[in-house]
């Protein structure tokens, strides 16, 4: 393979990349509900941790979600200084509606591809996300705004680097 082959498709994938990123942030802009609607029972360490923020940083988001209704805190049963994390019925709605949201971005995406590019791209995806994950907390990072119900555990090839990275 040549570099200059190396670099566009690097640089292809970086533009790309970035751009559905700006999309997916200005349409999902409360991943925090996706993990808890996914995740029931949450610490707010935990939940920092698959967001990538400071445990302070977590607590004013968690502030925040609970200022709009979205969420409650409640002891744990089994660590009384651990706060578990549970969404009110209009966050499960707000989680339902920023997967919506990111569902409208990826298909505009892909609207440009036909089937059999669409199935050609699964394949390659799933050979890139499977060698991705550094170890078993990142590869929870990485899934941190996926539609689970699109991808089962059993298929997804994150969550099968997980469960090796898991047996290390």
């Amino acid at each position: 393979m040549s570099v200059a082959y190396t670099s566009r498709v690097g640089n292809l994938l970086g533009a790309l990349s970035l751009a559905v990123v700006d999309d997916l942030r200005m349409a999902t802009s409360d991943a925090a509900v996706v993990q808890l609607a996914d995740h029931p029972g949450l610490t707010i360490v935990e939940l920092g941790r698959r967001l990538g923020l400071t445990h302070s940083a977590a607590v004013r988001m968690i502030d925040q979600l609970e200022s709009r209704a979205l969420v409650t805190r409640a002891r744990s049963d089994q660590d009384r200084r651990s706060v578990v994390l549970t969404l009110t019925a209009a966050g499960q709605q707000k989680a339902a509606d920023v997967l919506a949201a990111r569902s409208a971005v990826l298909a505009t995406v892909l609207e440009p591809l036909s089937a059999q590019d669409r199935d050609q791209l699964e394949r390659l995806l799933d050979l890139v996300l499977d060698a991705l994950p550094r170890s078993a907390d990142h590869a929870t990072v990485v899934c941190r705004m996926c539609e689970l119900a699109a991808c089962p555990q059993r298929e997804c090839p994150v969550e099968l680097s997980y469960l090796r990275h898991r047996q290390e």
